[in-house]
């Protein structure tokens, strides 16, 4: 152990001794020692939180079954299903190849490391930091761990082969680096995501497979302990900005759409491997969100609010709203446009933070949505319920837009006209490059080899190659997306830089519209050259250019003239006369003015006579609305989504001695069988293994209040089906553990829209044991010993649910 091992400790005690003497030097209060020992306690605490955990994943490496069995053994006698029945497989066999490889993936990586990522640190370091470099690689002993493997055989072309692969890393690897002439390093590293594996193309002859890339769908969870200087640097801020930059280079290098490849088989296309052609683009427009937490409200000022603001992930893109402060209903109506390479697997996430300038900011909730029921919907406007807070929704608008080689898309006017109202342009078409190489490029002095990058841009966006230090021929191997506004007259601007010199070696424009004229929009690895005075060099290029059109669904969805819910009933054969269906509209329109002339007496206290709905009047009255859907249903629900979705105020035993009291209808005898319904959709993700419901809507419920509404909510339970209670023991649903749910209540309505999604986490092979019980209450105080007024009740028996199949628009007619 040399005497540099010793210096930090010798360091950090004087630092300690000598702040000690100048606190009582300078006689200051002991607050001060109080307050320095607090804040060692809670750094020493975080610090024993993260080894615990870091341990407990080590443990699961290399003792996967074992941990397994200890973990669940204190909770329940028998495994959960997921353990029992995976989806994913085991590939021990894989883990135990890649145990001996270990020792040479070190080797490879040592090389990798230097030659490949150091020069990218250097290029995002700041100047006094560019004498950054890799002192020493050691990967340690222990491998990182296959824990489930993923075979993809639907939407699969026949060319490819496409696996997702769960990696763990808990191992012993250290690094150290060195920058301004000091040392620092990074040892405990724990690493885990999901990385997807593409074989491609299949080659009917040996290797049978033309390359591997790999790239996480996700960024990846990574962490880390600094030793060395490093240690000194271990403060919010600064560590923040460490993993910031670390994040920011793994995502450039191995997350979606940036890949790793590795050719197999000579006299392959690179550009397959490396340039495959998007799944589509998603539009997202955040529109608003409401009943934000208040994480700003403190003992001594209970008047501040949130400062709420979005950031949204998709893959390596990320993208940030605007902060609106001192606001927990804030609108934010800004929209973005990503690329999305792979939509399988994939899933969009967007987090809500509070914006905080004293200190790092707090979560506020957030939201994951899977790529592919975007894909499958093609366009989804509604509420969502965040995750990871005690209250908070959010309202979104997602479109899904496929690649199109037609550079006249006849509907793209009609369906486009909905996003020229944005924040921010969008863009009609997408230019793709994957830029191969260069060659023979001229030297910016004399005698000096060029380190060179290109640099693409189109209009105000650049972007620019990795570094290749000292050579005339680079080899480059990646690609760059452009969104273009006007493809008729926008140019792409190619230019090579030397990074030492910061001199221009070489230039080249290409019109966008020669792109368009060329076959499918492609130049597939062509040649072109970059002019520098006489001097050519040649760069070999493949330019893709693809229109967005809307799903074939979304199109033919807007082509329906005569969708209207009148046309609907007279094709179901009620048909109404023109006399007949005058009278209904006038007797609603009578309804609905004694109602609010009822209304505002109520709120006025001013009225004489009390205007009182029978149980007669309040049926035809629901009776008549479904038969005037085109008027009352619209009017009913624009008159819906103005009412606040808040909390009743009947909701405990002193609400109810204090709330207002509401009269019930006595002997009520209606039916509620083919009037009352609601309206819901299912699904099963297999990924997260949760069944997904979202309550729509409910429609025609009967009151049970005098004055003809209710303030409706809807619960939904999971109970095991009779004779299979046996059977479903053995799973993780339970009423402690959410087993049982409920919506938002929506005052005074008989036809409330909620739009809300539940989960219910457990695996697929316990759906046939359960089924759905819905029920619709009525949130009104009805007297303090009565219990809330049940609407109507519904159930589904999960047997049928079938998870390449989601139920879309499903009815459920509410029984008394």
């Amino acid at each position: 152990m040399g005497w540099t091992n010793y210096l930090i400790p010798i360091i950090s005690s004087s630092i300690l001794m000598f702040a000690c003497w100048l606190i009582g030097h300078l006689q200051l209060s002991m607050l001060w020692v109080f307050l320095f020992i607090v804040v060692y306690i809670l750094k020493t605490r975080s610090w024993i939180k993260q080894e615990q955990k870091r341990l407990c994943l080590r443990n699961y490496i290399l003792q996967e079954r074992e941990t397994i069995i200890a973990q669940f053994s204190q909770t329940t006698n028998d495994l959960p299903a997921w353990v029992q029945f995976p989806d994913i497989e085991r590939i021990e066999w894989v883990n135990r190849i890649l145990q001996q490889l270990w020792p040479y993936i070190g080797e490879y990586s040592n090389i990798f490391l230097k030659e490949f990522i150091e020069p990218q640190i250097r290029l995002q370091m700041p100047s006094p930091f560019k004498s950054f470099k890799f002192v020493s690689i050691d990967m340690g002993d222990i491998p990182f761990r296959v824990s489930g493997l993923k075979v993809y055989t639907n939407n699969v072309g026949r060319d490819k082969v496409i696996m997702d692969m769960d990696l763990v890393y808990a191992g012993d690897a250290e690094f150290t680096v060195q920058a301004c002439g000091f040392r620092g390093g990074l040892k405990q590293i724990v690493l885990s995501g999901k990385l997807r594996c593409t074989l491609q193309p299949l080659l009917p002859h040996p290797p049978m497979v033309g390359g591997i890339s790999g790239s996480f769908i996700e960024l990846p969870k990574f962490d880390f302990v600094l030793t060395g200087i490093g240690e000194f640097v271990q403060l919010p801020g600064l560590i923040d900005a460490i993993r910031s930059i670390i994040n920011l280079q793994l995502a450039n290098l191995a997350v979606l759409p940036n890949k790793i490849v590795f050719p197999l088989a000579p006299n392959v296309n690179v550009s397959q491997l490396y340039f495959p052609e998007p799944d589509g683009i998603v539009r997202l427009k955040i529109i608003q969100a409401r009943n934000l937490e208040n994480k700003d409200k403190s003992f001594f000022n209970k008047k501040n609010l949130s400062d709420p603001y979005c950031e949204i992930q998709l893959g390596s893109q990320h993208f940030l709203t605007k902060v609106i402060n001192d606001n927990l209903n804030p609108i934010f109506n800004e929209c973005f446009e990503a690329v999305v390479d792979q939509a399988s697997g994939q899933r969009l996430r967007i987090e809500l933070f509070d914006k905080d300038l004293a200190g790092a900011d707090e979560e506020l909730g957030r939201l994951s949505l899977p790529l592919d029921s975007v894909r499958q919907a093609g366009e989804i406007e509604k509420w969502y319920q965040l995750e990871g807070c005690k209250n908070g929704e959010l309202n979104l608008k997602v479109c899904w837009l496929d690649l199109s080689t037609n550079a006249v898309d006849k509907q793209r006017d009609e369906w486009e006209s909905e996003w020229l109202g944005a924040d921010k342009p969008m863009h009609p078409a997408l230019l793709m490059i994957f830029l191969d190489s260069v060659s023979d490029l001229p030297y910016p002095k004399s005698g000096l080899e060029p380190s060179p990058l290109i640099e693409f841009s189109l209009g105000l966006k650049k972007q620019q190659s990795p570094v290749k230090t000292r050579t005339t021929n680079p080899l480059y191997q990646c690609k760059f997306n452009f969104f273009v506004k006007q493809p008729e007259g926008q140019e792409l601007k190619i230019r090579a830089l030397d990074d030492g010199t910061k001199r221009e070696i070489g230039e080249l424009l290409i019109p966008v519209r020669v792109v368009m004229k060329e076959p499918n929009m492609e130049l597939t690895q062509q040649t072109f050259y970059l002019q520098h005075g006489v001097h050519s060099s040649p760069i070999v290029l493949t330019v893709r250019l693809r229109f967005f059109t809307p799903p074939k669904n979304i199109l033919e969805r807007k082509e329906v003239v005569y969708g209207t819910d009148v046309h609907i009933e007279r094709g179901n054969g009620s048909f109404l006369s023109d006399k007949t269906l005058i009278d209904k509209q006038q007797q609603l329109t009578k309804n609905k003015e004694n109602n609010n002339n009822h209304h505002q007496l109520n709120n006025n206290q001013k009225s004489d006579t009390e205007l009182n709905f029978t149980p007669e009047n309040s049926t035809n009255f629901t009776a008549l609305d479904d038969h005037l859907r085109p008027e009352s249903a619209a009017s009913e629900r624009s008159r819906t989504s103005s009412y606040s979705y808040k909390k009743s105020k009947t909701g405990n035993f002193l609400g109810k001695m204090i709330g207002q009291k509401h009269s019930k209808i006595k002997n009520r005898r209606e039916s509620s069988i083919g009037l009352s319904k609601i309206n819901l959709e299912l699904n099963y993700d297999n990924e997260q293994f949760k069944l997904v419901v979202n309550i729509v809507e409910a429609t025609g419920l009967l009151p049970i209040s005098k004055d003809g509404y209710a303030d409706p909510y809807i619960t939904l339970r999971l109970i095991p089906i009779e004779g299979q209670r046996g059977l479903a023991s053995a799973g993780s649903i339970s009423p402690g553990k959410g087993g049982r749910k409920q919506t938002k209540i929506v005052e005074n309505c008989l036809n409330p829209i909620f739009n809300e999604i539940f989960e219910f986490g457990f695996h697929f092979s316990e759906l046939a044991y359960f089924k759905l019980i819905l029920t619709v209450k009525d949130a009104r105080n009805y007297g303090m010993f009565e219990k809330r007024a049940v609407l109507g009740t519904a159930e589904i028996p999960l047997k049928d649910v079938d998870p390449s199949k989601p139920k879309t628009n499903l009815w459920l007619d509410l029984t008394n």
